[in-house]
């Protein structure tokens, strides 16, 4: 893939840094879509759907030779989504239905690559959030960290830190499992292997102890 091209589908600040570790060469093209829940839409068909779409569309500009990659995450507390906040308000009320409790965090990857293939992957993380008190919640809010994340909190934030105890993948959580994107690009003819768990731990300080099951393609919750 040395000469094929990858296109990320998104606006996220977060994706664009986490891919550019990845050190290819990438282009940002976010894909405008409606993310909004269809009548009778699960919250696991919700976020598989809006990757696949968001790569789709930016499939139908009929790019030669590139492949496109799209994520989704969505946060899941008692099978309701939570999304982005509205506004600060909206922000106070996530954190107080989410402390103290086990909620799911879901990213949902679709990748389209040159010969029509399309290849999709979900990985589940369990989330614990601490007891935190409602005057860490405010000043948390009153940082702005919360208003362009999914369920209002960065489980990497090192000052709120929201998050005691996960199960699963500390990238997907922020929304880009490394490991499940890259299992996928292996599919793709002419794909190089990356070091993506090296990268991954190295850049998130963390020692990561599901990796080497996960690219061998187990499913992680």
């Amino acid at each position: 893939m040395q000469k094929t091209k990858i296109i990320l589908a998104s606006s996220s600040p977060r994706r664009k840094e986490m891919i550019a570790w990845m050190g290819i060469s990438f282009e940002i093209s976010p894909a405008d879509i409606d993310e909004r829940l269809q009548e009778n839409e699960s919250p696991l068909f919700h976020v598989k759907r809006l990757a696949r779409e968001k790569a789709q569309k930016i499939a139908l500009k009929g790019s030669a030779n590139v492949v496109i990659l799209a994520a989704d995450t969505i946060v899941i507390n008692d099978e309701h989504i939570l999304g982005k906040p509205k506004d600060n308000r909206h922000a106070v009320e996530m954190l107080q239905a989410l402390r103290g409790r086990v909620h799911q965090v879901a990213t949902a990857v679709c990748i389209i690559a040159p010969g029509n293939l399309l290849l999709q992957d979900l990985c589940i993380s369990l989330v614990k959030m601490r007891e935190y008190g409602d005057d860490e919640i405010r000043a948390y809010v009153d940082s702005g960290d919360p208003m362009d994340k999914a369920g209002a909190y960065a489980i990497q934030n090192g000052s709120f830190n929201p998050v005691p105890h996960f199960s699963g993948c500390f990238a997907s959580v922020m929304g880009f499992p490394f490991c499940h994107i890259e299992r996928n690009l292996r599919k793709i003819d002419g794909y190089n292997c990356l070091p993506v768990a090296e990268i991954c731990q190295r850049n998130l300080h963390y020692a990561c102890p599901i990796f080497s099951r996960v690219l061998n393609g187990e499913d992680i919750g």
